[in-house]
């Protein structure tokens, strides 16, 4: 016999585990008790807190500090600021008011040793000194500063209403007042020292004029500034004609070395620039071009022998001996002229030497003159500064004393700031639920059965062929009889589903012999296989209810109670006949094939071939085959029996069994040469129905499947579609 199956491979190793939100929510149902005790101990525990809790008030004034001037040396008018409260003046602030030294003169100011209600009394009696009291208040007060703003919270927490009020009131004003004092001895310091300042200020500038007076007088010069400009005015024209003495004097050596060589050759002396420029060769050049053209003009008119051209020819030689003997005397010329430009060269360079030395002279009068001048200035503009802050310091001392006021007085409290009982209550019932939920889910994710249809199958890769909704104790005993006592409720539904999904999975191949096993001892196969049994034989089909757990039979407890009858161990040890050891049930169409009598040695027992002979026989018989075995993961009778099962049901218990057992169950199956046709979800939790099974609503209400109203007629129908298939 095979076993065949449609369902998926199993999976031998589980996925991670995941949460969604429906599952979420049925473990919050499931875990209802748990988050509700957790729930009443938080307002067990905020109730005890409220009621050791002692009753503390809090008062608070309000300080405002308004814009100061910044004054700044130098300016005229002081600058004004609406900024609020830097982070360095604030911790300033705070440091005060946290000081033991403005705590022990609050105490002392204001006589608070005096008030009873200002420290509750020690238990010895002894009172409080002014040591022990500082640390009291500084206790009491919380001092804040609002980001962005300007104004100071001085709050105080105390036992009394009206001592809180009043002690936020004394320590606001005594901080103002302090604030005032030292304002004022503040000021009255800066005014002494720049006092003192002015009148240092006022004699260095009255020296310092002095000295600038005396220096102008032995300088004897009316304005050092306009005589300078003058000398350098004269010294910078002296320098430019020296520097034009100095150009002609380079140019007159060239021409004289020049012409002293050439002295004789009137050609090379006419090449020197100086030759060739002078005005008497110019004027001799000019002549002789003017003879020379009129002689040309002659020449068209007269013959050579006219007088005329005569004449003019005699002119021109004349002229050329000018010219000659005029540049034959040009050298001595030159000569001349180096000479008078060497000595106005020397007159000049003499010139300029003297007016630098002026120069030189008036620059470091000048300067000293502008030392003297700059310290006079800066020493006028100190001593105006210093007046200036003077008067400001006298203004602001007579505007205020300080730039801080009360704001807002502080009033009684009427409420308690602690315990506030409404909020302590509901942080303590929101703790206790969230504390809940988070143990709750902590146990969820601890357990590692499996809880739902869709987390077996995507866990465990097989199909659920049903889902068995948790019956109370006092049912269990009557389990073997559900779909009797109970044909409509969820249990006697939950095995037509699984007559159904068992019929319709093997409608092809037919599956006659079911063979149902567990992971682990009571898990509710014997419970399963029974009522299965029962179903097929209301279905009209001759049924065979097999006890093969021959270690802890439970067949014949339920179905035949009261009575002692051979069956299955005796038959394979060959000591009856097929036919003595089944036995028949008060049941239409079910009989019973019990475990009969205990065996030591049932694996042994099993392994022999004589059960396969048998079960052609009964299969020959019946319609169908219902085999209840032993634990697949305790002892190994279940896995000699798997070849003759033609399906096979793992049956597990919901929230319960290890998922890990389950795995192992099926991994030992498919060891054996077979698969799970699927599994059943046993003893899942009504209050998690939703979760758990495929329809929605409870069995047995009106209009839904499997009501009382419906149920009659579906369990009429099915055996005929059945029938018809199988």
């Amino acid at each position: 016999m095979t076993n065949g199956s449609q369902s998926p491979e199993p999976r031998l190793e589980p996925p991670a585990s995941s949460l969604d939100i429906e599952q979420i929510w049925y473990v919050a149902r499931e875990k209802a008790w748990l988050i509700a005790l957790c729930a009443l101990i938080g307002i067990f525990g905020g109730l005890a807190y409220i009621h050791r809790t002692p009753l503390t008030y809090y008062a608070q004034a309000v300080i405002e500090v308004d814009p100061e001037p910044i004054k700044v040396v130098g300016y005229n008018q002081a600058q004004d600021t609406k900024d609020p409260i830097s982070e360095e003046m604030g911790q300033t602030l705070l440091a005060v008011f946290r000081s033991r030294q403005f705590a022990q003169e609050v105490i002392e100011n204001y006589k608070l040793l005096d008030f009873p209600a200002f420290l509750p009394p020690r238990p010895d009696g002894k009172p409080y000194n002014v040591g022990d009291a500082t640390g009291g208040l500084i206790g009491m007060e919380h001092v804040t500063l609002p980001l962005g703003t300007r104004f100071i919270d001085v709050g105080v927490t105390h036992s009394n209403p009206v001592m809180a009020q009043q002690l936020a009131d004394i320590l606001a004003n005594h901080y103002i007042a302090r604030a005032m004092k030292e304002r004022s001895e503040t000021t009255h310091m800066e005014t002494t020292y720049l006092a003192q300042k002015a009148d240092e200020a006022s004699e260095n500038l009255k020296r310092d004029e002095e000295a600038l007076n005396d220096y102008v007088r032995d300088s004897k010069q009316p304005s050092l500034v306009e005589a300078h400009d003058t000398v350098v005015t004269e010294l910078q024209s002296k320098n430019a004609n020296l520097i034009a003495a100095r150009a002609e004097l380079v140019r007159l050596e060239a021409d004289d070395e020049q012409s002293q060589v050439h002295q004789n050759d009137k050609e090379a002396l006419l090449a020197i620039p100086s030759v060739a420029n002078d005005p008497a060769i110019l004027e001799y050049k000019r002549l002789i071009d003017e003879i020379q053209s009129k002689i040309q003009v002659l020449k068209l008119r007269y013959t050579e022998k006219h007088p005329k051209l005569i004449l003019a020819r005699t002119q021109l030689a004349d002229a050329q001996n000018s010219l000659n003997q005029s540049v034959l005397n040009i050298p001595s010329i030159i000569h001349s002229r180096r000479e008078a430009a060497e000595k106005r060269v020397a007159m000049l360079s003499a010139a300029v030497n003297n007016q630098q030395g002026v120069a030189l002279q008036l620059d470091y009068d000048r300067v000293k003159y502008d030392v003297l001048t700059r310290k006079v200035e800066t020493d006028r503009a100190l001593y105006d500064s210093i007046l200036n802050n003077v008067k400001a310091e006298e203004v602001a001392t007579g505007m205020g004393a300080t730039n801080m006021h009360v704001f807002e007085s502080a009033q009684v409290p009427m409420d308690p700031m602690q315990p506030r009982k409404s909020k302590t209550l509901s942080i303590s019932l929101a703790g206790g639920l969230l504390f809940g939920l988070l143990l709750s889910f902590g146990f969820h994710m601890l357990d590692s059965s499996i809880k739902s249809v869709d987390q077996a199958e995507e866990i465990l890769g097989l199909t659920v062929l049903t889902a068995i909704p948790r019956q109370a104790q006092r049912r269990l005993k009557e389990s073997g009889f559900a779909l009797l006592k109970a044909p409509s409720s969820p249990v006697a539904e939950a095995f037509r589903t699984l007559r159904t999904s068992i019929y319709l999975a093997g409608r092809r191949t037919g599956r006659k012999i079911i063979l149902f096993t567990s992971a682990l001892a009571g898990e509710g196969k014997t419970f399963c296989s029974t009522n299965y049994a029962t179903a097929l034989s209301q279905q009209g089909l001759r049924t065979l209810l097999i006890d093969a757990d021959l270690r802890s039979p439970m067949i014949a407890k339920v179905l035949l109670p009261g009575k002692i009858l051979p069956g299955l161990s005796d038959l394979l040890s060959n000591s009856i006949r097929l036919e003595e050891a089944i036995h028949p049930t008060d049941l239409e169409n079910l009989w019973v094939l019990p475990a009969g009598g205990l065996v030591p040695n049932p694996a042994e027992l099993l392994a022999r071939g004589g059960m396969e002979a048998y079960m052609r026989q009964i299969e020959e018989k019946f319609d169908r085959v219902v085999i209840d075995t032993a634990p697949v993961t305790a002892v190994s009778d279940t896995l000699l029996l798997i070849e003759h099962a033609q399906a096979i049901c793992l049956v597990f218990h919901a929230a319960k069994t290890p998922r890990k057992w389950i795995l192992r169950a099926i991994k030992l199956i498919a060891e054996a040469g077979s698969k799970p046709s699927g599994t059943i979800v046993n003893q899942v939790p009504q209050s998690m129905a939703g979760a758990y099974t495929y329809y929605p609503g409870r069995y047995g209400e009106p209009s839904v499947y499997g009501s009382a109203n419906g149920a009659s007629a579906h369990t009429k129908a099915e055996p005929d579609l059945l029938s018809r298939r199988g």
